[in-house]
């Protein structure tokens, strides 16, 4: 496939330290990285591990392919020693080339994105939106809450789609701004959600 690797394998995970079983295998877990769906369980070896990041597809033990959708794109790698297991989280479709830290779609994104939010407004920089955003306190975060709103409202109203996903990532940005400056806890969002689902 086309799609660029911005990153060497060794880089995503510690190869070195990766332990297999007596076999020589390791048990990977495939999950589809945006909506955190598991897609299969497969074993690896240290041959199919490199196979699969190298051609993008995800390999087996016996070097066979598994079947997981057209243009597949390995987005993150993560790797549990206490478990001797992988997590490989991926995506398909046509994925354009990563151009900032948050390219990397995962599972917990909205999580990731608020860590970077705290820290900023733990660690102020000065040429940070995120702590301009912080320093102007509720009037310029609301402010902010409340433009964005409308203009979601507005995207929906004209069945764009590309500008309602857009909208509506500022509009999640800046809530979660919002909830780093009143130090809430992103997981009492998380947890009332569950509740809801319920």
């Amino acid at each position: 496939m086309s799609a660029s690797k911005p990153l060497s394998l060794s880089q995503l995970i510690p190869i070195d330290k990766i332990r297999y079983n007596e076999q020589g295998l390791i048990p990977a877990i495939i999950q589809e990285g945006l909506e955190g769906r598991v897609l299969t369980l497969v074993w690896m070896s240290s041959d199919s591990l490199h196979k699969t990041w190298e051609d993008q597809r995800v390999y087996n033990c016996q070097g066979s392919v598994v079947e997981l959708g057209s243009d597949l794109l390995i987005t993150g790698w993560r790797y549990d020693p206490a478990c001797q297991s992988l997590l490989i989280l991926v995506e398909c479709g046509s994925i354009a080339e990563p151009q900032n830290e948050f390219a990397q779609v995962s599972s917990n994104l909205l999580s990731e994105v608020f860590e970077v939010i705290c820290d900023r407004r733990d660690h102020p920089q000065e040429d940070s939106y995120t702590c301009k955003l912080l320093a102007g306190g509720d009037n310029k975060i609301l402010k902010k809450i409340g433009e964005e709103s409308a203009e979601v409202v507005m995207a929906c109203k004209d069945d764009d789609t590309e500008a309602i996903a857009s909208e509506v990532a500022d509009l999640f940005y800046h809530t979660l701004v919002a909830i780093a400056y009143h130090r809430a806890d992103l997981r009492q969002v998380y947890r009332k959600l569950a509740e809801r689902r319920r």
